[in-house]
């Protein structure tokens, strides 16, 4: 069954945005991806790669190298991951990922392709470099989708995954200087920022998401990224989503599912997005720190938040750049 709305639906719905997109130039509001992507008739974009946060477009430029050397989106989706999971300048994911209040680095990471629905992830994973392969490995070497703690690093340790110490020397002196004071150092922007990335290449949707979770979390604490329909989802015949900040808040909402969902049902990217935020705020979550990223089957993409401060990356032919998201009211 096709994803894509009827004919006539998606020529009133783009003509929507399109009239969106004229009213927001003649106000001086900048135009949002979405509503730029609206103008083209039909969409011609059929690659790109779509990440959270400015921090992204590092992984971007190495998952699209991918794609250029053809490779499938799940490759180019790992190995864009995996850059930033090494990068220790990122204090919320891999190596540089602040600690739990143990000081302990725990990780969580997941990873779907959306021709099948075959999905794997890991949680509450310690002294790994590369959550993001040991969740591809459980979806392609077990019949499992989600390993935790002491059994996802024994299958790490059963698949040759090599292990390291995972606290770098900036976290380290972070968790010892809230050790001392009991509060946070860090803006609280900085501490639950999950990298996620969707990767489209002609129909094929790739998604992945890799944190190491809020910052001096209890230990064990599990947020969204590797709960598959929460932190991330994909499916070709609609699109994909990725979601980033309070993952106890995309749990509740199933975000990610519900964004494809919408994408399904015929939703632009925008109007997908902006009905989970919408729903949130309406049940009196406004306050929190959630911001979706999506894309379609056309090449339309969305990146919007509750608070303001959210970018994301977005790659294609023209180069990568880094957009602001749109805030939700």
């Amino acid at each position: 069954m096709s994803g894509r709305p009827p004919p006539h639906r998606r020529s009133v719905l783009g003509s929507c945005l399109v009239l969106a997109a004229g009213a927001m130039v003649k106000a001086g509001v900048p135009r949002t991806e979405a509503a730029v992507a609206a103008d083209d008739t039909p969409p011609t974009r059929e690659r790109l790669v779509l990440s959270t946060w400015a921090f992204g477009a590092a992984a971007n430029d190495v998952a699209w190298a991918r794609l250029l050397q053809g490779g499938h989106p799940l490759d180019a989706c790992e190995a864009g991951l995996r850059v930033t999971e090494a990068d220790e300048s990122v204090s919320s994911v891999g190596y540089g990922g602040l600690p739990n209040a143990d000081g302990v680095v725990e990780l969580d990471a997941a990873i779907m392709r959306g021709d099948t629905l075959a999905c794997g992830a890991v949680a509450a994973l310690r002294n790994v470099l590369h959550p993001v392969s040991v969740a591809r490995a459980v979806m392609e070497q077990t019949p499992h989708v989600l390993l935790v703690g002491e059994g996802a690093l024994a299958f790490a340790r059963q698949q040759g995954v090599p292990e390291q110490e995972m606290l770098s020397p900036a976290a380290r002196q972070a968790w010892e200087a809230w050790r001392a004071a009991r509060r946070p150092v860090v803006p609280a922007q900085d501490d639950h920022d999950t990298l996620g990335l969707i990767v489209l290449d002609q129909g094929r949707f790739a998604m992945g998401v890799t944190t190491s979770g809020k910052a001096f979390k209890l230990p064990g604490r599990v947020g969204d990224s590797p709960i598959i329909g929460a932190g991330g989802y994909c499916d070709d015949e609609a699109g994909a989503c990725v979601a980033t900040g309070d993952g106890e808040e995309m749990i509740r909402s199933a975000a990610a599912s519900s964004v494809v969902a919408g994408m399904r049902r015929g939703a632009a990217p925008e109007e997908a997005v902006r009905e989970v935020l919408v729903r949130l705020r309406r049940r009196g979550r406004g306050e929190t720190s959630v911001a979706l990223l999506a894309a379609d089957r056309q090449g339309r993409v969305a990146g919007c938040a509750l608070q303001a401060g959210f970018e994301y990356a977005l790659t294609d032919a023209e180069g990568t750049r880094v957009l602001p998201g749109v805030v939700v009211a």
